[in-house]
């Protein structure tokens, strides 16, 4: 199997990249920025080129995008449009004329938005959770996966999304809390999208990526007041080891991403937890 990889130059491009590589599919990284992972520099905006470089593929994992962090540096509504909206119209729109046959997207939990506001309790975040984007960013990701889902139908070309957890660079210690109820480390977002690669589905498919979480429905109001003694119930460890690297618990756990549709659809089972990292 063929695969091109878009965005190949960031964190979850260059990730999908490797690992694909290293499990023998022939892979090629398209972006803007060159880097080990990037074969062609090439920009999803350009319509002729996209037209070009997905030739010959098999499949497309499409992890280019402006992303939130853009947001706060003032990029313009135009250039999240421009980029995540018509680039990937684009793409869709090549793997149609050059019958490719996959097309995986790869969004944002982001994209729910308000719904992860609740002032009682954490929020239980599977794939029923209502979006409500509150930005550009999250408003783009959802048109997006529109767009998916009407390929889907009406294209019968076969796409799926991802919406992934956080992964940006951070503390140690913060690193470590995101991985307990919100957090994916690259390299377990890159094995799902592998393993989606060996799917087809019969109905249009949207997936939670996160490194999941120990938590209950019947903890979130507990882990939304005092999340200490929850954690410390599933790991009794850390508290010592929490100390001993001067790490502080998080005081408020306000949402638990729920990837548990992967797990059973996908047979994705995450790696890089929290308890890897605990006993790092």
């Amino acid at each position: 199997m063929k695969i091109l990889v878009t965005g190949s130059s960031g964190q979850l491009g260059s990730a999908t990249v490797k690992h694909l590589r290293d499990c023998g599919f022939s892979t090629k990284g398209i972006d803007i920025i060159p880097s080990l992972t990037t074969d062609e520099i090439i920009d999803i905006k350009d319509k002729s080129a996209v037209e070009r470089v997905t030739a010959g593929f098999d499949a497309v994992i499409h992890t280019a995008a402006i992303h939130g962090k853009h947001y706060e540096l003032n990029y313009s509504r135009e250039s999240f449009i421009d980029t995540n909206i018509y680039g990937t119209l684009n793409l869709l729109n090549a793997c149609v004329k050059n019958g490719v046959e996959k097309f995986l997207y790869t969004s944002t939990t982001s994209i729910y938005g308000e719904s992860l506001v609740d002032d009682d309790r954490a929020v239980w975040v599977d794939e029923s959770l209502i979006e409500k984007p509150r930005d550009i960013y999250d408003i783009t990701k959802q048109a997006s996966e529109q767009l998916c889902r009407d390929f889907f139908y009406k294209e019968k070309l076969q796409t799926s999304v991802y919406r992934v957890g956080r992964f940006l660079p951070e503390s140690d210690n913060l690193r470590i809390n995101h991985r307990l109820y919100r957090g994916l480390d690259e390299r377990d977002g890159a094995q799902a999208l592998m393993l989606a690669l060996n799917i087809s589905f019969s109905e249009f498919q949207i997936f939670n990526i996160s490194s999941g979480s120990p938590f209950s429905r019947d903890e979130l109001v507990e882990l939304k007041h005092s999340p200490v003694a929850v954690i410390l119930k599933h790991y009794p460890q850390a508290e010592a080891i929490y100390k001993a690297k001067g790490w502080e618990f998080p005081a408020s756990i306000d949402r638990v991403y729920v990837s548990d549709k992967a797990k059973r659809v996908l047979n994705y089972v995450p790696k890089f937890k929290f308890e890897y990292l605990l006993n790092m």
